[in-house]
């Protein structure tokens, strides 16, 4: 039913105003790991889903599920401006990364600068974000000196993504990870969204998948901010060090306040 309402919208976009409210959900890097955990949760729950993707993307992951698709670039502000504009959608996930390993580290704050205007002229009702710990007002947890250019970069091109977004008047929900862990890996069912901007520890992607589910059209979760953690999740093979990997770029006094919490890490 959605997407004969959406269509029919669309035709009538010159003499009547789009419907958020009556829109699906747009997903932005749906065909990547993360992306592709979301999508197929939201096709779970007999949500109307399209995944934007570029024109060399591989839609492997997706490959049975009910999904459309719609063929563009967060980059580009014609692009942004057709695919938000000319279709209603209550909600878009943004769970996009730097297009190519080694690419622009500025991708989030550029993309986020073109998807948020439009996002607010197509009337979108929530943008949820993923997006990292050390951004925003959690960049106190880090000592950036010891953490590698790219990573800073990204970081810091996060925090002004997200800055975009808050002044965008988009509702908005912001998820943050620190580690997030490889497909094979999976949750212990105890993952949890908190705003305690202290909360470090990793994340496996089907966990973040089901907080974002969450987080969708729920009140409690607009216009806020998380930190999305796994206290129980098992740490296996390149992650058994993490928590001392932690320790060389994260500041001091967070251990020192698990520890006065009774957290063993």
């Amino acid at each position: 039913m959605r997407r004969i309402i959406t269509v029919a919208c669309a035709y009538l976009m010159w003499s009547t105003p789009l419907l958020a409210a009556d829109g699906g959900v747009l997903v932005f890097g749906g065909s990547g790991q993360l992306g592709s955990e979301v999508v197929k949760d939201l096709v779970a729950a007999g949500e109307d889903v399209t995944v934007m993707v570029r024109p060399t993307s591989s839609r492997t992951r997706l490959e049975g599920l009910d999904v459309s698709y719609v063929v563009g670039d967060m980059l580009s502000d014609a692009d942004m401006e057709r695919i938000l504009t000319e279709t209603a959608y209550r909600a878009i996930i943004d769970t996009s990364g730097a297009p190519v390993m080694g690419g622009d580290q500025t991708f989030y704050e550029k993309s986020q600068r073109v998807v948020s205007k439009w996002a607010a002229a197509g009337n979108v009702g929530q943008v949820i974000l993923h997006g990292a710990t050390g951004a925003g007002d959690s960049s106190a947890l880090i000592m950036f000196k010891n953490v590698p250019e790219p990573q800073r970069v990204a970081i810091g091109s996060k925090s002004i993504a997200e800055d975009i977004l808050k002044e965008s008047g988009v509702p908005y929900t912001i998820i943050r990870h620190l580690s997030l862990m490889s497909m094979e890996n999976k949750e212990s069912g105890n993952a949890r969204l908190t705003t305690n901007q202290m909360a470090i520890g990793p994340v496996t992607r089907d966990a973040l998948a089901r907080l974002t589910m969450e987080c969708l059209d729920n009140s409690a979760c607009m216009n806020m901010t998380f930190h999305a953690i796994d206290d129980d999740v098992e740490l296996k093979g390149r992650f058994t060090g993490m928590w001392d990997r932690y320790r060389t770029f994260i500041k001091p006094y967070v251990f020192e306040a698990r520890a006065a919490a009774g957290q063993d890490r």
